[in-house]
Protein backbone atom coordinates (compact mmCIF):
# COMPACT_ATOMS: atom_id res chain seq x y z
CA UNK A 1 0.00 0.00 0.00
CA UNK A 2 1.65 3.08 -1.20
CA UNK A 3 1.38 6.69 -2.50
CA UNK A 4 3.37 6.43 -5.90
CA UNK A 5 6.36 5.48 -3.57
CA UNK A 6 9.92 4.94 -5.55
CA UNK A 7 12.78 3.27 -3.09
CA UNK A 8 15.10 5.80 -1.59
CA UNK A 9 18.73 5.84 -2.75
CA UNK A 10 20.45 3.19 -0.59
CA UNK A 11 22.30 4.99 1.83
CA UNK A 12 25.49 3.56 4.30
CA UNK A 13 24.24 1.86 7.40
CA UNK A 14 26.03 4.17 9.38
CA UNK A 15 24.06 7.07 8.20
CA UNK A 16 20.81 4.89 8.22
CA UNK A 17 21.85 4.28 12.26
CA UNK A 18 22.56 8.07 12.53
CA UNK A 19 18.87 8.46 11.35
CA UNK A 20 16.97 6.50 13.33
CA UNK A 21 19.12 7.22 16.57
CA UNK A 22 17.93 10.90 15.57
CA UNK A 23 14.32 10.41 14.84
CA UNK A 24 13.72 8.36 18.13
CA UNK A 25 15.27 10.64 20.30
CA UNK A 26 12.80 13.33 19.44
CA UNK A 27 9.64 10.94 19.77
CA UNK A 28 11.43 9.78 23.28
CA UNK A 29 11.45 13.94 24.10
CA UNK A 30 8.09 13.83 23.22
CA UNK A 31 6.34 11.64 24.84
CA UNK A 32 8.60 12.24 28.06
CA UNK A 33 7.63 16.02 28.20
CA UNK A 34 3.75 14.96 27.28
CA UNK A 35 3.19 11.93 29.91
CA UNK A 36 5.69 14.17 32.57
CA UNK A 37 3.01 17.00 32.14
CA UNK A 38 -0.06 14.81 32.10
CA UNK A 39 0.90 13.00 35.13
CA UNK A 40 1.86 15.72 37.03
CA UNK A 41 -1.50 17.29 35.77
CA UNK A 42 -3.00 14.22 37.49
CA UNK A 43 -1.67 14.26 40.76
CA UNK A 44 -0.11 17.57 41.98
CA UNK A 45 -0.57 20.67 39.35
CA UNK A 46 -4.10 21.18 40.94
CA UNK A 47 -3.09 21.65 44.04
CA UNK A 48 -0.80 23.78 43.15
CA UNK A 49 -1.90 25.84 40.11
CA UNK A 50 -5.44 25.89 41.09
CA UNK A 51 -5.76 25.99 44.69
CA UNK A 52 -8.32 28.16 45.33
CA UNK A 53 -10.63 25.85 44.13
CA UNK A 54 -12.23 22.60 45.08
CA UNK A 55 -10.06 19.09 44.86
CA UNK A 56 -12.43 17.78 42.15
CA UNK A 57 -12.47 21.09 40.22
CA UNK A 58 -8.93 21.58 40.82
CA UNK A 59 -8.82 17.99 39.25
CA UNK A 60 -10.61 18.89 36.41
CA UNK A 61 -8.84 22.31 35.49
CA UNK A 62 -5.51 20.87 35.73
CA UNK A 63 -6.58 18.14 33.18
CA UNK A 64 -8.16 21.29 31.31
CA UNK A 65 -4.69 22.28 30.82
CA UNK A 66 -3.17 18.94 29.78
CA UNK A 67 -6.18 19.54 27.01
CA UNK A 68 -4.85 22.42 25.72
CA UNK A 69 -1.21 21.26 24.50
CA UNK A 70 -3.14 19.29 22.10
CA UNK A 71 -5.14 21.98 20.78
CA UNK A 72 -2.16 23.76 19.77
CA UNK A 73 -0.81 20.32 18.04
CA UNK A 74 -2.68 20.22 14.76
CA UNK A 75 -1.48 24.17 14.23
CA UNK A 76 1.88 22.73 14.79
CA UNK A 77 2.08 20.37 12.63
CA UNK A 78 0.76 22.49 9.88
CA UNK A 79 3.64 25.00 10.49
CA UNK A 80 6.29 22.59 11.15
CA UNK A 81 4.85 20.45 7.89
CA UNK A 82 4.69 23.61 5.75
CA UNK A 83 7.85 24.43 5.84
CA UNK A 84 9.20 20.84 6.26
CA UNK A 85 7.98 19.77 2.51
CA UNK A 86 9.46 23.43 1.26
CA UNK A 87 12.51 23.45 2.64
CA UNK A 88 13.50 19.96 4.50
CA UNK A 89 12.49 17.77 7.20
CA UNK A 90 16.00 18.08 9.01
CA UNK A 91 16.01 22.06 10.26
CA UNK A 92 12.08 21.47 10.91
CA UNK A 93 12.93 18.81 13.17
CA UNK A 94 15.56 20.99 14.86
CA UNK A 95 13.20 23.83 15.29
CA UNK A 96 10.04 21.44 16.77
CA UNK A 97 12.89 20.10 19.12
CA UNK A 98 13.44 23.13 21.04
CA UNK A 99 10.23 24.48 20.70
CA UNK A 100 8.82 21.95 23.01
CA UNK A 101 12.62 21.35 24.94
CA UNK A 102 12.72 25.36 25.99
CA UNK A 103 8.54 25.10 26.63
CA UNK A 104 8.82 21.82 29.00
CA UNK A 105 11.90 23.41 30.97
CA UNK A 106 10.23 26.93 31.07
CA UNK A 107 7.07 25.26 32.90
CA UNK A 108 10.03 23.94 35.90
CA UNK A 109 10.80 27.50 37.01
CA UNK A 110 6.91 28.47 36.89
CA UNK A 111 5.69 30.04 40.34
CA UNK A 112 2.52 28.27 41.33
CA UNK A 113 -0.59 29.85 42.52
CA UNK A 114 0.37 30.49 46.20
CA UNK A 115 3.01 32.70 44.87
CA UNK A 116 1.03 34.74 42.31
CA UNK A 117 -2.52 34.06 42.01
CA UNK A 118 -4.22 33.86 38.58
CA UNK A 119 -1.24 34.38 36.88
CA UNK A 120 0.08 30.72 37.75
CA UNK A 121 -2.22 29.30 35.55
CA UNK A 122 -2.27 31.25 32.72
CA UNK A 123 1.59 30.87 32.44
CA UNK A 124 1.36 27.84 32.85
CA UNK A 125 -1.36 27.57 29.92
CA UNK A 126 0.86 29.54 27.67
CA UNK A 127 3.48 27.24 28.10
CA UNK A 128 1.74 24.32 27.24
CA UNK A 129 0.47 25.76 24.04
CA UNK A 130 3.77 26.57 22.97
CA UNK A 131 4.58 22.95 23.99
CA UNK A 132 2.30 21.59 21.72
CA UNK A 133 3.28 23.41 19.01
CA UNK A 134 6.96 21.90 19.01
CA UNK A 135 5.06 18.67 19.44
CA UNK A 136 2.95 18.79 16.56
CA UNK A 137 5.56 19.04 14.18
CA UNK A 138 7.74 16.61 15.86
CA UNK A 139 6.51 12.84 14.85
CA UNK A 140 5.40 13.66 11.54
CA UNK A 141 8.93 14.66 10.26
CA UNK A 142 10.93 12.12 12.15
CA UNK A 143 8.69 9.50 10.54
CA UNK A 144 8.91 11.31 6.97
CA UNK A 145 12.22 11.65 7.23
CA UNK A 146 13.68 8.41 8.95
CA UNK A 147 11.39 6.17 5.99
CA UNK A 148 12.28 8.61 3.25
CA UNK A 149 15.95 7.38 4.36
CA UNK A 150 15.12 3.51 4.78
CA UNK A 151 15.06 0.84 2.37
CA UNK A 152 11.25 -0.08 1.50
CA UNK A 153 11.24 -3.69 2.58
CA UNK A 154 12.46 -2.79 6.28
CA UNK A 155 10.42 0.37 6.33
CA UNK A 156 8.52 -1.30 9.17
CA UNK A 157 11.18 -2.24 11.74
CA UNK A 158 12.70 1.03 10.76
CA UNK A 159 9.01 2.66 11.77
CA UNK A 160 9.22 0.80 14.71
CA UNK A 161 12.76 2.51 15.60
CA UNK A 162 11.21 5.92 15.80
CA UNK A 163 8.15 4.29 17.37
CA UNK A 164 10.18 2.78 20.37
CA UNK A 165 10.79 6.82 21.53
CA UNK A 166 7.64 6.92 22.60
CA UNK A 167 7.54 3.27 24.97
CA UNK A 168 11.88 4.88 26.06
CA UNK A 169 10.02 8.60 26.66
CA UNK A 170 6.83 7.04 29.15
CA UNK A 171 9.42 4.68 30.95
CA UNK A 172 11.87 7.50 31.70
CA UNK A 173 9.38 9.94 32.58
CA UNK A 174 7.17 7.26 35.06
CA UNK A 175 10.08 5.83 36.24
CA UNK A 176 11.48 9.87 37.27
CA UNK A 177 8.19 10.31 38.97
CA UNK A 178 8.31 6.86 40.72
CA UNK A 179 11.34 7.54 42.57
CA UNK A 180 10.09 11.01 43.51
CA UNK A 181 7.34 9.88 44.84
CA UNK A 182 8.95 6.73 46.43
CA UNK A 183 11.62 8.96 48.23
CA UNK A 184 10.54 12.47 48.59
CA UNK A 185 7.32 13.29 50.89
CA UNK A 186 4.26 15.08 49.90
CA UNK A 187 5.57 18.34 51.36
CA UNK A 188 8.68 18.03 49.36
CA UNK A 189 6.93 17.25 45.97
CA UNK A 190 4.75 20.07 46.04
CA UNK A 191 7.58 22.35 47.24
CA UNK A 192 10.03 21.51 44.53
CA UNK A 193 9.70 17.72 43.15
CA UNK A 194 7.50 18.67 40.91
CA UNK A 195 9.90 20.84 39.20
CA UNK A 196 12.85 18.35 38.70
CA UNK A 197 11.62 16.46 35.65
CA UNK A 198 10.34 19.49 34.23
CA UNK A 199 13.68 20.35 34.58
CA UNK A 200 15.80 17.48 33.23
CA UNK A 201 14.14 17.80 29.97
CA UNK A 202 16.82 20.60 29.27
CA UNK A 203 19.30 17.63 29.73
CA UNK A 204 17.21 15.96 26.72
CA UNK A 205 17.20 18.53 24.48
CA UNK A 206 20.75 19.19 24.12
CA UNK A 207 21.59 15.81 23.58
CA UNK A 208 18.65 15.39 21.04
CA UNK A 209 20.32 18.65 18.80
CA UNK A 210 23.68 16.88 19.27
CA UNK A 211 22.18 13.69 17.50
CA UNK A 212 20.30 15.65 14.85
CA UNK A 213 22.68 18.29 14.29
CA UNK A 214 24.57 15.14 12.33
CA UNK A 215 21.90 13.53 10.61
CA UNK A 216 21.43 14.26 6.22
CA UNK A 217 18.40 15.50 4.49
CA UNK A 218 16.26 12.50 2.94
CA UNK A 219 16.89 11.41 -0.32
CA UNK A 220 12.99 11.56 -1.22
CA UNK A 221 13.39 14.99 -0.54
CA UNK A 222 16.55 15.72 -2.36
CA UNK A 223 15.02 14.25 -5.18
CA UNK A 224 12.06 16.51 -5.34
CA UNK A 225 14.11 19.58 -4.87
CA UNK A 226 16.62 18.40 -7.82
CA UNK A 227 13.53 17.94 -9.98
CA UNK A 228 11.89 21.36 -8.83
CA UNK A 229 8.67 19.05 -7.80
CA UNK A 230 8.73 20.46 -4.18
CA UNK A 231 5.16 21.66 -3.28
CA UNK A 232 4.33 25.73 -3.25
CA UNK A 233 1.40 25.13 -1.01
CA UNK A 234 1.89 21.93 0.90
CA UNK A 235 -1.37 22.63 2.97
CA UNK A 236 -3.51 23.64 0.30
CA UNK A 237 -2.88 20.65 -1.44
CA UNK A 238 -3.00 18.29 1.24
CA UNK A 239 -6.75 19.29 2.15
CA UNK A 240 -7.53 19.77 -1.97
CA UNK A 241 -5.94 16.32 -3.01
CA UNK A 242 -5.84 14.42 -0.25
CA UNK A 243 -8.51 15.43 2.37
CA UNK A 244 -10.37 11.30 2.55
CA UNK A 245 -6.88 10.66 3.22
CA UNK A 246 -6.20 13.01 6.33
CA UNK A 247 -9.95 11.97 7.03
CA UNK A 248 -8.66 8.19 7.27
CA UNK A 249 -5.60 8.70 8.98
CA UNK A 250 -7.87 10.78 12.03
CA UNK A 251 -9.72 7.92 12.16
CA UNK A 252 -6.96 5.09 12.32
CA UNK A 253 -5.36 6.76 14.96
CA UNK A 254 -7.93 8.55 17.18
CA UNK A 255 -8.64 5.22 19.38
CA UNK A 256 -5.03 4.76 19.74
CA UNK A 257 -4.57 7.90 21.24
CA UNK A 258 -7.79 8.26 22.63
CA UNK A 259 -6.65 4.93 24.81
CA UNK A 260 -3.15 5.90 25.19
CA UNK A 261 -3.71 8.97 27.14
CA UNK A 262 -6.62 7.80 28.96
CA UNK A 263 -4.31 5.23 30.42
CA UNK A 264 -1.37 7.44 30.97
CA UNK A 265 -3.71 10.52 31.94
CA UNK A 266 -6.80 9.20 33.38
CA UNK A 267 -6.31 5.70 35.02
CA UNK A 268 -3.51 7.55 36.84
CA UNK A 269 -5.65 9.85 38.24
CA UNK A 270 -8.80 7.06 38.74
CA UNK A 271 -6.52 4.96 40.89
CA UNK A 272 -5.16 7.53 43.41
CA UNK A 273 -8.30 9.65 43.40
CA UNK A 274 -11.12 7.23 43.17
CA UNK A 275 -9.87 3.60 43.88
CA UNK A 276 -6.94 4.98 46.67
CA UNK A 277 -4.00 3.38 45.89
CA UNK A 278 -0.67 5.13 46.88
CA UNK A 279 1.02 7.62 43.81
CA UNK A 280 3.41 5.48 43.22
CA UNK A 281 1.63 2.71 43.11
CA UNK A 282 -0.25 3.97 39.59
CA UNK A 283 3.28 5.42 38.06
CA UNK A 284 4.28 1.96 38.07
CA UNK A 285 1.58 0.33 37.07
CA UNK A 286 2.19 3.27 33.68
CA UNK A 287 6.05 1.89 33.73
CA UNK A 288 5.58 -2.03 33.32
CA UNK A 289 3.20 -1.20 30.54
CA UNK A 290 5.53 1.28 29.10
CA UNK A 291 8.30 -1.74 28.93
CA UNK A 292 5.92 -4.33 27.54
CA UNK A 293 4.86 -1.71 25.13
CA UNK A 294 7.92 -0.81 24.24
CA UNK A 295 9.01 -4.30 23.29
CA UNK A 296 5.43 -4.97 21.38
CA UNK A 297 6.56 -1.83 19.07
CA UNK A 298 9.32 -3.68 17.34
CA UNK A 299 6.68 -7.00 17.20
CA UNK A 300 4.87 -4.58 15.32
CA UNK A 301 7.63 -3.43 13.43
CA UNK A 302 8.75 -6.79 12.49
CA UNK A 303 5.03 -7.79 11.42
CA UNK A 304 4.30 -4.94 9.55
CA UNK A 305 7.32 -5.98 6.91
CA UNK A 306 5.99 -9.57 6.69
CA UNK A 307 2.68 -9.25 6.76
CA UNK A 308 1.45 -5.82 5.52
CA UNK A 309 1.23 -2.69 7.24
CA UNK A 310 -2.91 -2.37 6.60
CA UNK A 311 -3.05 -5.95 8.52
CA UNK A 312 -0.65 -5.35 11.21
CA UNK A 313 -2.50 -2.03 12.25
CA UNK A 314 -6.36 -4.06 11.59
CA UNK A 315 -4.83 -6.77 14.55
CA UNK A 316 -3.65 -4.10 16.73
CA UNK A 317 -7.28 -2.44 16.37
CA UNK A 318 -8.82 -5.68 16.72
CA UNK A 319 -7.45 -6.58 20.12
CA UNK A 320 -7.45 -2.96 21.52
CA UNK A 321 -11.33 -3.16 21.87
CA UNK A 322 -11.27 -4.91 25.76
CA UNK A 323 -8.40 -2.84 26.49
CA UNK A 324 -9.96 -0.42 28.53
CA UNK A 325 -12.76 -2.81 29.91
CA UNK A 326 -9.92 -5.26 31.37
CA UNK A 327 -7.77 -2.22 32.49
CA UNK A 328 -10.52 -0.28 34.44
CA UNK A 329 -11.58 -3.84 35.41
CA UNK A 330 -8.36 -4.46 37.01
CA UNK A 331 -8.22 -0.91 38.81
CA UNK A 332 -11.47 -1.22 40.43
CA UNK A 333 -10.28 -4.11 42.25
CA UNK A 334 -7.77 -2.41 44.21
CA UNK A 335 -5.45 -5.27 44.14
CA UNK A 336 -2.39 -4.00 43.44
CA UNK A 337 -1.00 -7.49 41.97
CA UNK A 338 -3.75 -7.71 39.42
CA UNK A 339 -3.23 -4.21 37.98
CA UNK A 340 0.17 -4.73 37.89
CA UNK A 341 -0.44 -7.88 35.89
CA UNK A 342 -3.39 -6.23 33.90
CA UNK A 343 -0.77 -3.56 32.81
CA UNK A 344 1.56 -5.98 31.32
CA UNK A 345 -1.28 -7.10 28.65
CA UNK A 346 -2.08 -3.69 28.09
CA UNK A 347 1.52 -3.16 27.12
CA UNK A 348 1.17 -5.90 24.46
CA UNK A 349 -1.47 -4.53 22.83
CA UNK A 350 -1.15 -1.35 22.57
CA UNK A 351 2.52 -1.60 21.52
CA UNK A 352 1.87 -4.18 18.58
CA UNK A 353 0.08 -1.53 16.31
CA UNK A 354 1.98 1.01 17.32
CA UNK A 355 4.71 -0.55 15.47
CA UNK A 356 3.30 -0.58 12.63
CA UNK A 357 1.72 2.69 12.34
CA UNK A 358 4.70 4.30 11.26
CA UNK A 359 5.18 2.94 8.13
CA UNK A 360 1.51 2.86 7.69
CA UNK A 361 1.19 6.58 7.87
CA UNK A 362 4.08 7.13 5.90
CA UNK A 363 2.50 5.38 3.20
CA UNK A 364 -0.58 6.94 2.97
CA UNK A 365 0.67 10.39 1.95
CA UNK A 366 3.55 10.92 -1.36
CA UNK A 367 6.78 12.83 -0.56
CA UNK A 368 5.17 16.39 -2.49
CA UNK A 369 2.99 16.61 1.13
CA UNK A 370 4.40 13.74 3.51
CA UNK A 371 5.10 15.66 6.09
CA UNK A 372 2.33 17.56 5.69
CA UNK A 373 -0.28 14.77 5.54
CA UNK A 374 0.64 12.50 8.28
CA UNK A 375 1.29 15.57 10.80
CA UNK A 376 -2.50 16.74 10.13
CA UNK A 377 -4.05 13.26 9.86
CA UNK A 378 -1.94 12.12 13.35
CA UNK A 379 -2.67 15.60 15.08
CA UNK A 380 -5.84 16.38 14.69
CA UNK A 381 -6.37 12.80 16.33
CA UNK A 382 -4.59 13.29 19.19
CA UNK A 383 -6.75 16.59 20.14
CA UNK A 384 -9.96 14.02 19.27
CA UNK A 385 -8.52 11.29 20.84
CA UNK A 386 -5.53 11.87 23.42
CA UNK A 387 -6.62 15.95 24.68
CA UNK A 388 -10.01 15.62 24.87
CA UNK A 389 -11.03 11.60 26.41
CA UNK A 390 -9.36 12.12 29.58
CA UNK A 391 -11.58 15.08 30.35
CA UNK A 392 -14.45 13.30 29.60
CA UNK A 393 -13.47 9.61 31.06
CA UNK A 394 -13.68 12.36 33.96
CA UNK A 395 -16.65 14.10 33.36
CA UNK A 396 -18.53 10.07 32.18
CA UNK A 397 -17.40 9.02 35.22
CA UNK A 398 -18.09 11.67 37.08
CA UNK A 399 -22.21 11.63 36.07
CA UNK A 400 -22.23 7.91 36.14
CA UNK A 401 -20.39 6.64 38.83
CA UNK A 402 -18.98 4.15 36.56
CA UNK A 403 -16.07 3.87 34.03
CA UNK A 404 -17.68 1.40 31.50
CA UNK A 405 -19.01 4.27 29.49
CA UNK A 406 -15.46 5.52 28.78
CA UNK A 407 -14.38 1.65 28.51
CA UNK A 408 -17.59 1.27 25.27
CA UNK A 409 -16.60 4.94 23.99
CA UNK A 410 -13.01 3.59 23.46
CA UNK A 411 -14.08 0.25 21.86
CA UNK A 412 -16.69 1.83 19.38
CA UNK A 413 -13.46 4.36 18.30
CA UNK A 414 -11.68 0.81 17.90
CA UNK A 415 -14.05 -0.20 15.16
CA UNK A 416 -13.88 2.61 13.81
CA UNK A 417 -10.04 2.50 13.35
CA UNK A 418 -10.40 -1.02 11.68
CA UNK A 419 -12.86 0.23 8.95
CA UNK A 420 -10.31 3.16 8.64
CA UNK A 421 -7.67 1.26 7.81
CA UNK A 422 -9.60 -1.50 5.71
CA UNK A 423 -10.45 1.41 3.52
CA UNK A 424 -6.97 3.24 3.02
CA UNK A 425 -5.77 1.26 -0.08
CA UNK A 426 -8.66 1.69 -2.39
CA UNK A 427 -8.74 5.49 -1.27
CA UNK A 428 -5.12 5.52 -2.19
CA UNK A 429 -6.06 3.52 -5.48
CA UNK A 430 -7.85 6.42 -6.48
CA UNK A 431 -6.11 9.46 -5.22
CA UNK A 432 -3.11 7.42 -7.88
CA UNK A 433 -5.42 7.27 -10.68
CA UNK A 434 -6.11 11.15 -10.52
CA UNK A 435 -2.89 12.49 -9.92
Amino acid sequence: MSQKLTAPTALPSRVLRKTAAATMVGNLIEFYDFNIYGTLSAIVFGRLFFANLDPVTATFMSLATFAVGFLARPLGGVVFGHFGDKFGRKPMLVASLLTMGAATTLMGVLPTYSAVGWIAPVLLVVLRFVQGLGIGGEWGGAVTLMLESAPERRRGIFGAVVQSGSGLGIILSTATITVLLATLSPAQMDAWGWRVPLLFSAVLVVVGLIVRARIEESPQFEALQSKSRVARAPFVETLRGHWRMVLLAIGMYIAVAAFGFTQGVFFTSYLVNTIHLPQSVATTANLVAAVFYLAATFLGGYLSDRIGRARTYIIGGIILIPAPFLMFGAGATGSVGLVYATMILIGLITGTGYGAQASLFFELFPARVRYTGISLGFQVAAVLGGGLTPLMAAALTQATGSTLAVSVYIAVLCVVLVFCTAAAPRIIRKESERA
